[in-house]
C-alpha cells in the first residue's frame, strides 16, 4: 500500500498532523489508456478546473460559508471518477459512486464509495448536503431524472449538455419536487485534459425549494425523496392518517441472520460475498412484493383494519434500512483481515464509521469497493494506533532522547498528566511505569467470577499493545490476552508471541498491575527496538535504517529489520479478503 499512500507529517502546536495522500499519480492520458484496456472507460471526461471553481463558488453562497473558512457540507459525487471534485469541492464528508475500479484507486482516502454501478443505487436513504455529478453524456438524461427524483439532499449540481433545458422528462422531475433549476455557468471541454467537443451547463438544482438563493444547514428538499418514489411505485387509496407504530426491526434481524447461518453449504461453494447478495436480493425483492401485494387490497378493507398511507411508508423504509444494516454487518463480522490487526479504540473508530454507512445497496460491486476504502484507511489507522500507543506511555521516567536531543524538561512541564509542548525525538525505555492506564480494579460492583481483576481500561491498553506488536512483527494471534489472567497486586503476568522463524514461543513483556492504579511493564528487547523505530519513523525523526541506529543506539542490523516493519495491507490483498469474507 505504499505505492498508493505518502505519510506527511507537520507540527502544529505540538501535536502531530497526520495526512495521507496519494502518490506517484498517472497522468489523464495514462489513466485513460489503463481503463480503455481493462474495458472500464465509461465515458470518463474528469471535470475540468472551471467547472469546479464555479460550483464550489456556488455552494459557498449557497451553504452561506464565508470567504476563507472551508466548506465542510457533506458531498455525493455520482460518477466521480478519480474523486477530484470531491477532494476540491469539501473538506467535509465525500461519498462517491464510481463503477471503475482503477479510478477507485485514485481516490483519496478520506472518500467513502457508497456504491459502484450508479444504476443499481438508491440515493432515497442517503442523506447529505449536496449532490454533485458529471455523468456520461449518452445517458445524462438518465442519470438526470434519477438524481432529481432520489436526490436526499438541498441541491444538486449537474454539469449536463446545454439540451437538458428542452427535455419534458426532467422539467416533469423538478416540477414533481418542487425544485428550482438554474444554469450557473456555461463551459466547454474543448481545453480539458481529456478533450471533446461537448458544451455543457452547470445547472443547480435547489430542491430545498426555498425562493433565496441560500439554505440553512438543516435544511431539507421540499418533497421527501422517498414519499415521491413511495407514491409512484405504490398506489394505494386509503387514509392518508399518523403513521402506525411498527417494532419489527429485531424481527427482521433474527429472520435474516438464520437465512445466512442456513446457507452454509451455498457458503462454501459460491463465497460468502455472492451468497450474501443472493440473499439480500431474494429478501428485498419479497419486501418489495409484500407490500405491492397490498396494493391490490380493496381500500375500503385497509381502511377497516386501520392502515393508513403514512404507517406503510413508515414501515417499508425501517425495513429495508434494517435489512441492509444486517447484510453489511454480516460482512463486515468475516472482514477479520482487517479488523484484528486494529487497536479498540480503532476499530471502533473504523466499524463506526462503516456501520453508518450501511445504507448502501448491497451487491458484489459495492463490497469490493468498500473493501478498497477500508484498506486505504486501515494503514492509516494501522498507524496512528502505533503512535498513539507509544504516547500513551509517554511518562518522564520512560522517555529516553535522542542522541541529537539536547533539550532538558523540567518536573513541572510533566504535571497534570501532560507532556511538555516541545518534546520529540525521544525513545521509550525497556521498563515503563504507567500511571495513565489504570491497574487492579477497585469497584465494589465487580463480580469476582466474571472478572481478572484488572480494571477495563488497562485490560485494553494490554491488548491493544499486543495488536500492535503482531501488526509490527510479534505474532500474538490467539495466545492469552489480559482477560486470561487472574491478576492480584504485584504479581506478574507474562505475555507471549509466536517467533515467526521456530515457531517457538518468546516473552514479548512482562506485567504488573496495582492497586493504586499503576501499570509496571518490561519489555522485549526486540519488541521495544522496534516499536521505538516506527515510532521514529512515522513522527518524521528519523529518515533511515542508518539515522535510527545512530540516534539510539542500537544496531544497524536490529533497525534495518524494523524500520517500515509495520503492517501495511496492499492492492494485492483485495481479491484474497474478499474471497476469505
Amino acid at each position: 500500500m505504499r505505492d498508493w499512500f505518502q505519510l506527511n507529517e507537520t507540527e502544529s502546536k505540538g501535536k502531530l498532523m497526520t495526512r495521507y495522500e496519494p502518490i506517484r499519480k498517472p497522468s489523464v492520458a495514462a489513466l485513460v489508456k489503463t481503463l480503455q484496456q481493462s474495458g472500464e472507460d465509461f465515458e470518463w471526461y474528469p471535470t475540468t478546473t472551471e467547472i469546479i471553481d464555479c460550483v464550489r463558488a456556488d455552494l459557498r453562497v449557497f451553504a452561506c460559508v464565508r470567504d476563507g473558512e472551508d466548506i465542510r457540507e457533506s458531498v455525493l459525487d455520482c460518477g466521480a471518477g478519480d474523486g477530484r471534485v470531491l477532494s476540491q469541492l469539501t473538506t467535509g464528508p465525500k461519498y462517491a459512486i464510481e463503477k471503475s475500479l482503477p479510478l477507485i484507486n485514485q481516490m483519496a482516502a478520506d472518500i467513502f464509495i457508497v456504491g459502484s454501478d450508479f444504476n443499481q443505487q438508491t440515493l432515497l436513504d442517503k442523506q447529505i448536503n449536496c449532490v454533485f455529478s458529471n455523468p456520461p453524456y449518452s445517458n445524462f438524461v438518465a442519470w438526470t431524472l434519477k438524481i432529481i427524483k432520489e436526490a436526499n439532499a438541498p441541491v444538486a449540481y449537474l454539469v449536463i449538455p446545454e439540451r437538458w433545458a428542452s427535455n419534458p422528462d426532467i422539467a416533469d422531475a423538478i416540477d414533481a419536487r418542487r425544485a428550482v433549476a438554474e444554469v450557473i455557468g456555461e463551459f466547454d471541454f474543448l481545453d480539458a485534459d481529456r478533450k471533446a467537443r461537448a458544451r455543457v451547463n452547470i445547472v443547480r438544482v435547489n430542491l430545498a425549494g426555498h425562493e433565496q438563493k441560500y439554505w440553512y444547514r438543516d435544511a431539507s428538499p421540499r418533497v421527501d425523496a422517498f414519499e415521491l418514489w413511495f407514491n409512484e411505485n405504490f398506489r394505494l387509496n386509503v387514509s392518508q392518517g399518523p403513521a402506525s407504530e411498527f417494532e419489527q426491526r429485531e424481527a427482521m434481524c433474527s429472520a435474516v441472520k438464520t437465512s445466512v447461518q442456513s446457507a452454509t453449504e451455498l457458503i462454501k461453494d459460491q463465497g460468502l460475498v455472492n451468497t450474501l447478495e443472493q440473499l439480500y436480493q431474494r429478501e428485498l425483492n419479497h419486501l418489495i412484493q409484500n407490500y405491492q401485494s397490498v396494493c391490490d387490497l380493496d381500500g375500503d378493507i385497509l381502511t377497516e383494519l386501520g392502515v393508513s398511507v403514512s404507517g406503510l411508508k413508515g414501515a417499508l423504509k425501517l425495513k429495508i434500512a434494517s435489512l441492509k444494516t444486517v447484510f453489511w454487518s454480516e460482512l463486515f463480522n468475516n472482514l477479520g483481515a482487517v479488523t484484528d490487526r486494529l487497536t479498540s479504540d480503532s476499530r471502533k473508530r473504523m466499524l463506526d464509521t462503516l456501520t453508518a454507512h450501511t445504507h448502501i445497496d448491497f451487491s458484489s460491486e459495492n463490497a469490493h469497493a468498500l473493501v478498497i476504502w477500508m484498506v486505504k484507511n486501515a494503514n492509516k489507522y494501522y498507524d496512528q494506533q502505533l503512535i498513539d500507543c507509544v504516547q500513551q506511555m509517554t511518562e518522564k521516567a520512560n522517555v529516553e532522547l535522542y542522541k541529537s536531543n539536547k533539550r532538558t524538561f523540567g518536573d513541572e512541564q510533566w504535571r497534570y498528566n501532560r507532556h511538555p509542548d516541545a518534546l520529540e525525538r525521544y525513545a521509550l525505555e525497556y521498563r515503563v511505569v504507567l500511571e495513565r492506564v489504570g491497574g487492579l480494579c477497585n469497584s465494589q460492583y465487580r463480580f469476582e467470577h466474571t472478572s481478572s481483576g484488572l480494571s477495563e481500561r488497562a485490560g485494553r491498553f494490554i491488548d491493544d499493545l499486543r495488536t500492535v506488536a503482531s501488526n509490527i512483527g510479534f505474532d500474538t494471534h490467539g495466545l492469552a490476552g489480559a482477560q486470561s489472567y487472574c491478576w492480584m497486586s504485584n504479581g506478574k503476568e507474562v505475555f507471549e508471541y509466536r517467533d515467526s522463524a521456530s515457531g517457538e514461543m518468546r516473552v514479548l513483556f512482562e506485567a504488573k498491575a496495582f492497586k493504586n492504579g499503576n501499570l509496571h511493564i518490561k519489555f522485549a528487547p526486540a519488541f521495544m527496538i522496534k516499536l521505538n523505530v516506527e515510532y521514529g519513523r512515522l513522527r518524521g525523526w528519523v529518515k533511515s535504517a542508518s539515522e535510527a541506529a545512530e540516534e539510539m543506539g542500537i544496531d544497524i542490523t536490529d533497525a534495518t529489520a524494523s524500520f517500515g516493519a509495520n503492517m501495511q495491507l496492499a492492492p494485492k490483498d483485495l481479491p484474497l479478503m474478499l474471497n476469505a469474507a
